[in-house]
């Protein structure tokens, strides 16, 4: 009898044969290609390199050869999933008035997502996740969107009481048509405190689901020392081979072996930063070695920490969790939902996804 993971595999095959998988060019989810070029590239993981290649369906997407990435392209990406997950922040523009400027250009771009697969991202400046927008309670802010895509976008600000004008969608502002560009303009209030995202209100469906999203921390004005590491995970969903449901998870755009390890040293005080970007599917993340507080939800304190092992996220919440690294190891920090810790044409190895390593010293 064939094992589970190659019976569910073969179904997939035979789904895709059937129907075709035949959609519009840009409106059609991320198409996975093989790229064994890309395979032997560094990273903190070992495991097989040898890939086996994988059928792609023919939807009118960009072919395998136009999404090729060198080495050191990949190096890259990670490097960015790993300054995402210790925050380091987009540098504004600081203006003559003090105001804060950023700017974020969309385009299209392919992206890693792990051993042999390359999808043809949407994003913000050439990443998926988008960069970290940190910002503090006060703050003028401007942010410049470019819109280098195929098709028009908006960028919505989840959590935060902006302007109408400035929420970001269709139904507030003209969608930005590609190669026009918007400027959003709003200060920094008390409401807006904590972790949030920023992300697409237009064709959601396949625009979120293919990168168009990126973190957004507002912080106090006085700095806060409670904590002595401060971290991000950023988890988020893509829809391979055509399929409507999301088949493919990412930690900062990276699914296990290639999400970003976190490296803390005994004693130290973790505060970890959740967001689930992902379209349509919800995520119960669990931290083996430690039970943590959840501090924070959807940037709110809460009043009263609740102590867990496992936490629950809606498409589009957030979380903040703190614990003190006093367990010594390397520690797995995951979904609990089983097909989001597989990559689902992955033969090399038994996990993949929703799945990070936490090392404490």
């Amino acid at each position: 009898m064939l094992p589970r993971r190659h019976i569910f595999r073969l179904s997939i095959l035979i789904v895709m044969t059937l129907s075709g998988c035949k959609q519009d060019k840009w409106t059609s989810p991320p198409i996975a290609v093989s790229a064994s070029q890309s395979s032997d590239h560094a990273n903190h993981n070992s495991h097989s390199q040898e890939t086996p290649s994988t059928p792609v369906p023919n939807t009118g997407t960009p072919d395998s050869e136009s999404l090729a990435l060198t080495d050191e392209q990949v190096r890259a990406e990670d490097q960015t999933a790993m300054d995402l997950l210790h925050e380091k922040a987009l540098e504004p523009v600081v203006l003559s008035d003090g105001t804060k400027q950023f700017t974020l250009t969309a385009s299209a771009f392919p992206w890693h997502l792990y051993v042999g697969q390359t999808v043809q991202a949407w994003g913000f400046n050439g990443q998926a996740p988008g960069p970290l927008i940190r910002v503090h309670v006060g703050d003028h802010v401007k942010i410049v969107v470019h819109n280098q895509l195929p098709g028009a976008t908006t960028v919505h600000w989840h959590g935060l009481a902006v302007p109408n004008k400035m929420d970001g969608t269709p139904m507030s502002q003209p969608p930005i048509q590609p190669g026009d560009t918007f400027v959003y303009a709003y200060t920094i209030t008390p409401q807006m405190l904590g972790t949030h995202y920023y992300h697409s209100h237009v064709d959601e469906e396949f625009q979120v689901d293919s990168g168009m999203y990126g973190p957004m921390i507002v912080l106090p004005k006085q700095t806060d020392t409670t904590y002595d590491v401060d971290a991000l995970y950023v988890l988020s969903s893509w829809k391979l081979y055509g399929m409507d449901q999301e088949n493919a998870f990412t930690m900062n755009g990276k699914s296990y072996p290639e999400t970003p390890m976190l490296h803390v040293k005994r004693g130290q005080k973790v505060r970890l930063r959740v967001i689930n970007a992902s379209g349509i599917e919800s995520h119960t993340m669990h931290l083996h070695g430690y039970t943590f507080n959840i501090i924070a939800l959807d940037g709110n304190p809460v009043a009263r920490p609740q102590a867990a092992n496992t936490i629950t996220l809606g498409p589009g919440q957030t979380a903040d969790v703190a614990f003190t690294a006093d367990n010594p190891g390397d520690w797995m920090f995951h979904c609990h939902i089983l097909d989001h810790m597989k990559n689902i044409d992955d033969n090399v190895d038994d996990m993949g996804g929703l799945v990070a390593m936490v090392h404490v010293e």
